[in-house]
């Protein structure tokens, strides 16, 4: 663990490691409105990455302007404190604000940065230099040929920023170990991880369709136990259903609806964050993991690079996710539905006909995409362009 240090204890050898290795300070202070937990540290991650080509240090300040579904005020006025140590210790926001305004103080001469959003977050989704979780943005565009040989590649970005910066508070970790140790020491452990409510961004996978996998898992181990992460409650009793005693999950908030969790309004913004940090770390301690296409999961092989996943949303990649307005599941007009809008009608115990791979149809809209992607985008950005010229002219 990182040793916890008070302003107080920052000294004169500290600030002067400061002047030798960075040029000036960066604030991290985003627009996080409608960003889940996985999202928010992507961005954090992908923010930081820009720091280090540019020669800056990293200082999170997400108060309550950045619109986070887990910023809580009984937690303080910076939401990555309530999880998380500092980037770089002890310089967390408050220490370099107390010497930032003492005129006298060698911290005061630094230089600092913040980009626009929108500069921000062009560089989080088209800078090959940052990392993706899901083929997103450009990528949607120019898919990468070797699909795994991408994700490799980003998970090695990712765990090469995490394991450098991220720190979850100690608080956490104990008690997240301690569950651990009370539920799963002496197990082998499978890792699964299934999206379902809002989830857009990619063809839905269903519980059925991780059934086999598990099956053999289970026949192979002597002492398994299946952990289960989930935001969907119909997923985590489908899988209680059919391996019983054997499933272990954490007390997680979860969602009965296509309703997102950090959207709940009887939950406290701090536990929602919580929840996810716990599923993920609880997923990174895995033997292994078998997963759909989440940032969740990503993060836990982030957490962890030894750990090695069977991902059944890769089959899927062809299939559309949050494409320009092209659903995924049947052609090139519908809107892309919610996870558990396209499966709550389905029985979960056998895989659903509209979570499969993608159809002939899906197949050949992917393959000519970079033909008319460019004309849909324009066509869009035109329609959002009027509707803001007709709503100015009404007010």
């Amino acid at each position: 663990m990182k040793e916890d240090k008070s302003v107080e204890k920052v000294d004169q050898s500290e600030i002067n490691r400061l002047l030798e290795w960075y040029k000036g300070i960066y604030i991290l202070q985003l627009n996080l409105q409608g960003a889940g937990f996985g999202a928010m540290l992507l961005q954090t991650l992908n923010q930081i990455r820009y720091c280090e080509r540019n020669g800056l240090m990293p200082v999170v300040n997400y108060d309550e302007s950045c619109q986070s579904h887990f910023f809580d005020r009984k937690y303080g006025e910076n939401m990555w404190d309530q999880y998380f140590e500092p980037l770089v210790p002890p310089f967390d926001y408050s220490t370099i604000q107390k010497y930032r305004e003492d005129s006298a103080h060698l911290l005061s001469s630094f230089d600092f940065y913040n980009l626009e959003d929108s500069e921000m977050l062009h560089i989080c989704e088209h800078d090959e230099r940052s990392i993706f979780s899901y083929t997103f943005a450009d990528w949607r565009l120019s898919p990468p040929e070797d699909i795994v040989a991408w994700y490799d590649h980003q998970r090695l970005k990712g765990h090469e920023t995490f394991s450098k910066y991220i720190q979850i508070k100690p608080s956490i970790t104990s008690r997240i170990n301690a569950f651990w140790k009370a539920n799963l020491v002496g197990y082998q452990v499978l890792g699964i991880h299934i999206r379902g409510t809002d989830l857009t961004y990619a063809p839905p996978v269903s519980p059925a369709e991780y059934f086999h996998h598990i099956d053999d898992w289970v026949e192979s181990h002597e002492q398994p136990r299946v952990f289960v992460a989930t935001d969907q409650q119909q997923y985590l009793d489908a899988f209680k259903a059919r391996y019983g005693d054997r499933v272990v999950s954490y007390d997680s908030n979860r969602s009965s609806n296509e309703e997102a969790i950090f959207n709940l309004k009887n939950i406290s913004p701090y536990r929602k964050g919580e929840d996810v940090l716990f599923d993920m770390c609880l997923l990174s301690k895995a033997d292994f993991l078998i997963k759909g296409a989440s940032a969740l999961s990503e993060f836990a092989m982030y957490m962890n690079p030894q750990l090695n996943c069977l991902d059944l949303s890769i089959k899927k990649r062809y299939s559309f996710g949050q494409d320009y307005g092209s659903g995924w599941n049947g052609g090139a007009v519908k809107e892309t539905k919610p996870a558990w809008s396209l499966i709550k009608n389905t029985n979960l115990l056998h895989v659903a006909d509209n979570a499969r791979s993608q159809t002939a149809l899906q197949a050949k809209l992917y393959k000519y995409r970079p033909l008319y992607s460019p004309m849909v985008l324009f066509s869009q950005r035109v329609k959002k362009a009027m509707m803001k010229v007709i709503g100015s002219k009404k007010t």
